[in-house]
C-alpha cells in the first residue's frame, strides 16, 4: 500500500515521496512529517547520540535531493514547538539550478558508489573528504593512512545532528571518486578518543565519528 504524502515546499506529492524515499534509503529511527510550507525530522529516541547522527545523515540526504529538485533549503536545527519539537525543519530558502557538486553527490547517492579496487593515496582523497567536512562546519582530522576521525567545533545535540550530516557528505564525497569510506564498525569511547588527539586538536574540536577507508 502506497503512504499518501502531501506537496511541501512547492512540489507535488510524487516528487516529495521520492525525495523522502531516497533519504531514507540507509537511514532507520527516523520520520519525516510534511507540511506545505516545511518538512520535520523527527527521531524516536530523540535523547540519543546515534539517533541524532543518524538524523543527521538523513538530513543531507533530502537537503540534496531538494537541491536536485532545484530547491534551496533553508534548514533550521532543534526548532522547537514551532516544529513540534522536531530535530530539524527545512523551508523554503528560494530556487536555485543545482551544481556539478551536487549532482555528482546525488548519484553516488542514488548509485552507492562506496567500493573501490586499489587503496588510494592519502594525497589523493585528503583534500576532497576535508573540503566535505568544512562545507558541513566540521572538521576532518586525517589519523592515519586508513582512519579518519570527524570533529565539530562545538559539543551538544546540534553538533551531533551536524556532525551526521558532515559524515554523509564525506561518504558520498568518497563514492563521488570511487572509493569507500564508512563509520568504524566497532564501538568507540569518545572520551577516550578525545584525550588521546588532545595534543593533535586541542580544546577547540569534539571528536565526534571515526571513520574508516577500505577496499569494497
Amino acid at each position: 500500500m502506497t503512504i499518501a504524502v502531501p506537496g511541501s515546499l512547492g512540489l507535488a506529492s510524487e516528487d516529495v515521496r521520492g525525495i523522502l524515499a531516497l533519504a531514507m534509503a540507509e537511514v532507520s529511527g527516523v520520520r519525516f512529517q510534511v507540511r506545505p510550507d516545511q518538512i520535520e525530522l523527527h527521531t524516536g529516541t530523540p535523547h540519543r547520540r546515534e539517533s541524532r547522527l543518524a538524523c543527521g545523515v538523513a538530513l543531507l540526504n533530502v537537503r540534496l535531493a531538494l537541491q536536485g529538485h532545484g530547491i534551496r533549503p533553508l534548514v533550521t536545527l532543534l526548532p522547537g514547538p514551532s516544529a513540534n519539537d522536531a530535530a530539524a525543519a527545512i523551508r523554503l530558502g528560494g530556487y536555485q539550478e543545482p551544481n556539478p557538486d551536487v549532482l555528482a553527490l546525488l548519484h553516488a547517492l542514488r548509485t552507492n558508489r562506496r567500493r573501490w579496487t586499489t587503496f588510494p593515496e592519502p594525497a589523493s582523497w585528503s583534500g576532497l573528504l576535508s573540503r566535505a567536512a568544512e562545507v558541513e562546519r566540521a572538521w576532518l582530522h586525517v589519523r592515519s593512512a586508513t582512519e579518519l576521525v570527524l570533529c565539530t567545533f562545538n559539543q551538544g545535540a546540534a553538533a551531533e545532528i551536524r556532525a551526521g550530516q558532515a559524515m554523509q557528505r564525506v561518504v558520498l564525497a568518497a563514492g563521488t571518486a570511487g572509493f569507500a569510506v564508512a563509520p568504524a564498525p566497532d564501538p568507540v569511547s569518545l572520551s577516550a578518543l578525545r584525550a588521546d588527539l588532545r595534543p593533535c586538536l586541542g580544546n577547540t574540536l569534539v571528536p565526534q565519528v571515526v571513520l574508516r577507508l577500505g577496499t569494497g
